[in-house]
């Protein structure tokens, strides 16, 4: 599981629930670092479940970075990789601007337990935790 965040707070409050929920989470502080990650774990064989795509970062933003790799993913057979996006934003505008770069979900900041569990629901399976 990517997450793309870079405010420190809501990257280690996303992983810490991610961790509890059994998945793997990677972070990347902006969009071109989360591109960039994207690219190498597909490259390797190793894809990402899913990716929680923060909405406003430095660098590039998450709406850039997801066109960047619906763009990639345009030319290739294969599975897509499920964006979730985050952001405080709740403006109709903001969310229309996340699915129309082709986002596939939509979280509001900060976020808790619950609603991550609901939007995870069915796209990204949980890794197996060795107790």
């Amino acid at each position: 599981m990517l997450v793309a965040e870079d405010n420190e707070i809501n990257a280690l409050l996303t992983r810490s629930l991610l961790l509890r929920l059994g998945h793997r989470p990677v972070v990347a502080t902006n969009g071109e670092m989360a591109v960039e990650s994207w690219i190498a774990a597909e490259s390797a064989g190793t894809p990402y479940d899913a990716i929680l795509m923060d909405v406003q970062m430095p660098e590039v933003d998450g709406i850039e970075a997801t066109r960047r790799i619906r763009m990639r993913e345009a030319g290739r057979c294969g599975r897509r990789t499920p964006v979730l996006a985050l952001t405080a934003n709740t403006l109709v505008e903001d969310r229309y601007a996340c699915f129309e770069a082709g986002m596939d979900g939509y979280l509001i900041k900060p976020l808790d337990r619950e609603r991550l569990t609901e939007a995870l629901a069915g796209i990204a399976p949980a890794a197996s935790v060795a107790a």
